[in-house]
């Protein structure tokens, strides 16, 4: 692909969908699937993910976990009608200025209700605005304060369901152990929630969306996929308990724009070490810590070029690094750098190099949004 850019990310359409099916070919049952685009779709591009999982009919919904990313994508995709889920508590007044300001659409915007007291604001705003506002009550099996208790809930199933302006559409959990390696402690959560699910009254239950799998419990347990099951790690191939069945979708590039010899004693950066003297060759690359933190400051930083691994010559600037190629005579501007995505430079062997547990693989893909996401 011929790139006249700098730097970009490219996000692998096919490896979304590819991720898709081996997501659904692991649960038990065919259910609906939401595609999780929080925190700009892990660095994969808010819109652009959003684009393109709902022209390709991808998932069945899709969930945010900030009220600005419900807000954006609501002005990005004024026409698409795919469902948008809000994980985040948002507070009340926020939501019912967004329905007043015409930023939200209520037909096609769910959000949680984390506690009973902003279930009755939301119901109470909803009744001033004379609208409908459609809500998922999330569900916190240790009454931590992240949900509403299974005794809470059960206490006051009729009135949750005979409110006139809001819709309870769906009940959720999320298990903060499930990307531990004590699969009996999450079997016993998912027990208890599955007994709770059971004592909600018929008439309700065919109500609501059901839903607690994440990426990670989606493989460990598929039996409790319910009505739905969302994915996030899952959906952009990054480690999550899979077994390696999954492609990741991010490839991050720079294009050499310079290589030259350098005499080793020259200041490449802000601190410069120290050297022997002699001569290395350098290739530059426009691409900082500012685009991707995590993965460029991180020990034994790896560059991939023409299929062979390089180091650093030197730290990091904000916009800019120095890779060594010398000995490659063959390395010429206009090569292309992968920092993430080849044999080498592989979430997995970085988080294994760097000792990242796999939980926080996701953090390799968190920019600052300054890299342009090229959809291939």
């Amino acid at each position: 692909m011929k790139q006249s850019k700098s730097a970009w990310a490219e996000i692998h359409v096919d490896y979304l969908e590819n991720n898709l099916r081996i997501v659904r070919s692991s649960l038990a049952k065919p259910c609906r699937v939401c595609g999780v685009l929080k925190a700009d779709a892990y660095g994969h591009g808010l819109a652009g993910v959003m684009r393109i999982l709902s022209d390709n009919h991808l998932v069945d919904m899709i969930a945010v976990g900030k009220f600005s990313e419900l807000a954006f994508l609501n002005r990005e995709r004024p026409g698409d009608s795919m469902e948008m889920l809000l994980l985040g508590a948002a507070d009340t007044g926020e939501i019912g200025e967004g329905i007043r300001e015409g930023q939200l659409d209520p037909a096609r915007s769910i959000f949680s209700v984390y506690s009973m007291r902003q279930f009755q604001e939301l119901e109470s705003m909803a009744e001033a605005l004379s609208t409908r506002i459609r809500v998922h009550i999330r569900i916190d099996g240790w009454n931590t304060g992240m949900g509403v208790c299974y005794e809470e809930f059960l206490s006051a199933e009729e009135r949750i369901f005979s409110s006139g302006n809001l819709e309870v559409c769906g009940v959720y959990s999320h298990l903060y152990t499930s990307y531990s390696e004590d699969l009996e402690l999450n079997r016993k959560q998912l027990q208890c929630f599955d007994a709770f699910i059971k004592s909600i009254r018929p008439e309700h239950r065919e109500l609501i969306t059901v839903h607690i799998l994440n990426s990670a419990l989606v493989f460990s347990f598929p039996e409790y996929c319910y009505d739905m099951v969302r994915v996030g790690t899952a959906l952009y191939g990054l480690a999550c308990g899979d077994g390696g069945r999954l492609r990741p979708v991010m490839r991050i590039c720079a294009k050499i724009f310079e290589v030259c010899d350098v005499d080793s004693s020259a200041p490449l950066s802000y601190e410069s070490a120290l050297s022997q003297g002699g001569k290395r060759r350098i290739a530059r690359i426009m691409l900082g810590y500012w685009d991707i933190p995590l993965l460029l400051t991180q020990k034994d930083v790896r560059i991939c070029i023409r299929g062979r691994l390089f180091y650093l010559a030197d730290d990091i600037c904000m916009d800019n690094l120095c890779i060594d190629v010398t000995g490659a005579e063959d390395i010429l501007p206009g090569d292309v750098a992968v920092l993430l995505g080849e044999e080498g430079v592989m979430v997995g062997e970085i988080c294994e190099r760097n000792g990242i547990h796999y939980v926080h693989s996701e953090w390799l893909c968190m920019t600052a949004g300054r890299l342009e996401k090229v959809y291939v």
